[in-house]
């Protein structure tokens, strides 16, 4: 088990002998840098948690079966996350090798996305998906399509179902709210404590720390009475927006941030990149995003140029900033256009750069946390 979780041997290791020993708790925080393979980690330790015999990688029981195709139904994966450039990148790998492997690495990555519109979490919310079910009913046949053992079509085919499937993931991926929603929250209490007993079942929240308020106090009572027979595991890149009440009842492993030289490996082993190409997994992934992040990073250095010059009217380029995950490639990218100007700077200026930093974090509450307004939020800085 957990052979996919590559060079994180420390985390591979503790979950390995927490599931021999039957030590898993029944709440657990996966914290640590973006990239690291949290919610690698999270889906093999729900398989593992399912399986009917020692879990290794290649078994055969129908538990273990579902589970690397994501399709358990007893596994509930929830929260905000950009999958479009995991799964852009997983066409390609596949354009490029029509082997097992690269299907499966496709097929998983667009159920990343898929599952989060689980009928469970959306009950009652239905009428927000009536654009987007055909979109996820189309997509759903051709994951099928992709799976190993079934035939792929000729070239020219794969070429337009690849083209089709990334397209409608975008498509959905616009759906998907951008902090998780307390009606989520209490439709996963409710799945947990009401569904059949028997077998285990597995709560994932990625992106945890995207919580507003009342959905953090409802996940909250979730921990204080945690249903059996489950699992819950909260992913998050950021876990000092936390609520310190939420930490105390989770266990938490520290995933690490990994070396050069053990991010070319990732590349080389499960996307077939060249890794002397990329400067690691956040360039790589980066680059797959809708719309070159050269063109992002140009907006950001315009928009500060703008700001220092006591200009009150934003760029036309930042005008165009009108979803929330495009807001945060723009923070992110005015966060690393900074950085290059104190570094670039011959007097650098702490004060004014803690300040800036400062902005920047709040700017990242109020959007990922808050939900306010992107406009609001731009105006703010």
């Amino acid at each position: 088990m957990f052979e996919n979780l590559l060079h994180q041997d420390n985390i591979t290791s503790r979950l390995r002998h927490d599931v021999a020993e039957n030590s898993v708790p029944p709440a657990i925080l996966f914290s640590g840098p973006a990239m690291s393979g949290k919610l690698t980690a999270a889906l093999e330790l729900a398989r593992s948690l399912s399986c009917e015999k020692e879990a290794a990688w290649n078994c055969s029981c129908g538990h273990c079966r579902a589970h690397r195709s994501l399709a358990h139904p007893r596994t509930i994966l929830a929260g905000s996350r950009d999958m479009t450039p995991e799964i852009a990148a997983s066409a390609e790998v596949l354009r490029r090798d029509t082997s097992d492997a690269p299907r499966f690495l496709l097929a998983r990555s667009a159920r990343k996305l898929l599952r989060r519109f689980d009928p469970v979490l959306w009950e009652g919310d239905e009428k927000k998906l009536v654009k987007t079910r055909p979109i996820m009913e189309r997509l759903a046949e051709s994951i099928d399509k992709l799976l190993p053992g079934t035939p792929l079509p000729s070239e020219k085919k794969l070429e337009k179902l690849l083209d089709s499937l990334v397209d409608d993931c975008a498509f959905i991926q616009k759906s998907l709210p951008a902090v998780l929603p307390v009606s989520q929250v209490r439709h996963i209490t409710g799945w947990a404590v009401h569904s059949s007993a028997g077998d285990h079942k597995t709560v994932i929240i990625d992106a945890a720390e995207r919580m507003p308020i009342a959905s953090r106090n409802a996940l909250l009572k979730f921990h204080e009475e945690p249903p059996p027979d489950t699992t819950a595991i909260l992913i998050t890149d950021r876990k000092s927006m936390l609520l310190p009440t939420i930490i105390s009842r989770l266990r938490d492993y520290s995933f690490k941030n990994r070396s050069s030289s053990e991010e070319a490996e990732v590349l080389r082993r499960v996307f077939r990149e060249d890794d002397k190409r990329w400067g690691g997994l956040v360039a790589y992934f980066r680059a797959w995003r809708n719309g070159p992040s050269e063109i992002m990073q140009g907006t950001a250095s315009l928009f500060i140029d703008h700001a220092s010059s006591g200009n009150p009217i934003f760029p036309k380029e930042v005008s165009d900033i009108r979803d929330q995950l495009d807001l945060v490639a723009f923070l992110e990218a005015l966060s690393t256009e900074l950085q290059k100007r104190w570094r670039d700077s011959e007097v650098p200026d702490h004060k004014r750069a803690a300040m800036e930093i400062e902005w920047l974090r709040e700017a990242r509450i109020r959007t990922e946390s808050l939900n306010m307004p992107v406009p609001l939020i731009l105006r703010g800085l």
